[in-house]
């Protein structure tokens, strides 16, 4: 189980400023496992697909070309860039550094469908 709130607050003529907080209770051993990656990814491509629909005609987004474009090499540098990322934060919040480079390395192969290290 978890909790999500989501905040929109005027950023100016035109502009919202979107604030998602995501609290989630999760196992010692699933975060050793992935860190916080895991959820982290999930949610960069969520909002990457949000972006794309209010760029879009109106039509929504396409699962099929979201999934193409999920395995094409733009969408898998994007994947591997998130998860970095998440890697970094989790060091920075006092993760040792080998561990949150292997929870980084499992997770980037869960979602680009690379060989678990």
């Amino acid at each position: 189980m978890s909790w999500i709130e989501v905040r929109l607050r005027e950023a100016g003529p035109g502009r919202t400023r979107f604030e998602l907080e995501h609290v989630a209770h999760v196992d010692d051993q699933r975060w050793a496992e992935y860190g916080p990656g895991a959820v982290g990814i999930g949610w960069d491509l969520a909002l990457v697909g949000l972006a794309s629909h209010f760029a879009a005609d109106g039509t929504g987004v396409d699962p099929a070309a979201a999934a193409e474009w999920m395995a094409s090499p733009e969408g898998l540098r994007f994947v591997t860039e998130s998860s970095r990322s998440w890697t970094e934060a989790s060091i920075e919040a006092g993760t040792p550094a080998e561990e949150a480079q292997a929870a980084g390395e499992r997770v980037t192969a869960f979602y680009t469908g690379a060989p678990t290290p």
